[in-house]
């Protein structure tokens, strides 16, 4: 069991005016520039930059988006498509292999991961996973210890007692992420997510008897009803069932992008004094119980290849969350999926009709996107560097730019030092380090370099 210390965040008790003061809305930096910066992009572009990934010989991380849900979480977040007609979500399988055969490589590229998310990507049948199967690995092929993982909703592989799990599995997947969110019944019912324990838990230990690599569950903080004595019961009892990893995501409340969030009542949710305290006794649980905290949301056993490629910091953060950095390069497939090939960002189409069409013209579906300047790419190094391990090491920062750490950055100056003085951060001569609160507050911090701070986002608690 591990031992905490006095720098362990989850021992931090907060005045609730310095969680109110530094509530701030920040973006959660799955990339940087962040995506209220993309603006249109031509399909060229997005080819040329494919054309020149071709000429290296540089491996490639895919994630595929199938959007199509039963019914809607009130908090999700995630671009879904409500559908229950199994001919629609053949179509828009027919229409991403389209895009899969249209990538412009002479030949099979390596892939070093490969996600499949959504919507709900177990709502896929057998038969239609192997034919999305067949055909990506006509076109790439996983290297040896290739990470093949798929989000998976436990209430559609329930019923078939592991089937659609075994078949997965045979056909190479090696990790899969459950959706869990909350144990508790009076949660999961604010939210419109009916998920018994017992769905999770004998799906949970399905996957674990039938030998996946690594399980992932997924869970959030700052539900309606969610109180600190109805989550420490959920914490522990995902403790003991020790998932390979743990992510634990605040709730991202912007219901001027998702209209169906307006649908939770404002009375129903938990302070941020008790949303803070959630978080932090949380952490503590599963600390106690041998996790290492990764970044701002992850948790990992220690045997987990997270937690081996963060403590050789070779972790990173991307649209995905907190993963092994195993390659810079990512293909984003299917509707309104992101990428980043060559240093430039590459947004699909974010409605069908536009998707379809592009497709059918024998296009590409790109449709936004950002090309990163110079500057923007050590702004990018600097905030993962925050994001993934909490310090920025000045003497490498010089050694990289030929320009001084305080220098590059002395129109943030004045934020900095403020950030010191409320103690989220201490400014050494060769580094600049979080605190345990400032840990916990890395979005913010991460922000003070951040030249575009444009756009409205979900608050950093």
């Amino acid at each position: 069991m591990a031992s905490l210390t006095q720098r362990d965040e989850d021992l931090i008790h907060v005045d609730p005016s310095f969680l109110t003061k530094w509530n701030l809305s920040v973006p959660r930096y799955t990339s940087y520039p962040t995506a209220p910066q993309f603006s249109s992009m031509k399909e060229e572009t997005y080819i040329e930059k494919l054309k020149e990934f071709d000429q290296t010989a540089k491996p490639l991380s895919l994630y595929l988006h199938i959007p199509f849900c039963r019914s809607m979480c009130l908090f999700c977040g995630c671009s879904v498509i409500l559908n229950r007609n199994p001919e629609r979500q053949s179509r828009y399988l027919s229409y991403l292999y389209k895009e899969i055969s249209l990538l412009p490589f002479s030949q099979k590229r390596e892939v070093t991961q490969l996600h499949i998310g959504g919507g709900t990507p177990t709502s896929l049948s057998e038969e239609e996973f192997d034919e999305l199967v067949d055909l990506l690995q006509r076109r790439f092929f996983w290297n040896e210890g290739a990470e093949i993982s798929i989000e998976i909703d436990p209430r559609t592989v329930f019923a078939d007692r592991g089937r659609k799990l075994r078949h997965l599995k045979a056909l190479g997947f090696n990790r899969v992420s459950f959706g869990v969110q909350d144990l508790d019944a009076k949660v999961q019912e604010a939210v419109k997510r009916r998920q018994t324990e017992e769905m999770t838990f004998t799906t949970f230990r399905l996957a674990r008897e039938i030998g996946f690599q690594g399980i992932n569950l997924d869970l959030i903080y700052g539900l309606p009803c969610q109180t600190r004595a109805s989550f420490l019961n959920t914490a522990q009892k995902i403790a003991e069932l020790r998932p390979d990893r743990i992510a634990f995501f605040s709730y991202a409340k912007v219901p001027w992008l998702k209209k169906h969030q307006l649908a939770i009542s404002e009375e129903l949710l938990p302070s941020d004094q008790e949303k803070f305290t959630i978080y932090t006794d949380a952490r503590a649980i599963w600390m106690q119980s041998g996790y290492q905290p990764i970044g701002m949301d992850h948790f990992s056993l220690p045997e987990d290849s997270l937690s081996i490629a963060y403590r050789e910091k070779k972790i990173m953060r991307n649209f995905q969350g907190y993963s092994v950095c195993l390659s810079s390069d990512l293909i984003g497939l299917g509707i309104t999926s992101i990428g980043c090939v060559e240093g430039t960002y590459v947004q699909n189409a974010k409605t069908m009709a536009e998707y379809e069409a592009s497709l059918d013209r024998g296009a590409l579906p790109a449709s936004r996107g950002y090309v990163l300047k110079e500057k923007d790419r050590i702004v990018r190094d600097v905030i993962q560097k925050l994001m993934c391990h909490f310090e920025i090491d000045k003497r490498e920062f010089f050694v990289l730019t030929q320009v001084p750490f305080n220098q590059y950055f002395s129109a943030s100056r004045e934020e900095i030092m403020r950030l010191v003085q409320e103690g989220l951060i201490e400014d050494f001569e060769d580094r600049l380090v979080a605190t345990a609160m400032g840990r916990l507050m890395i979005r913010v911090i991460a922000s003070v370099f951040d030249e575009y701070k444009t756009g409205n986002y979900s608050k950093a608690i």
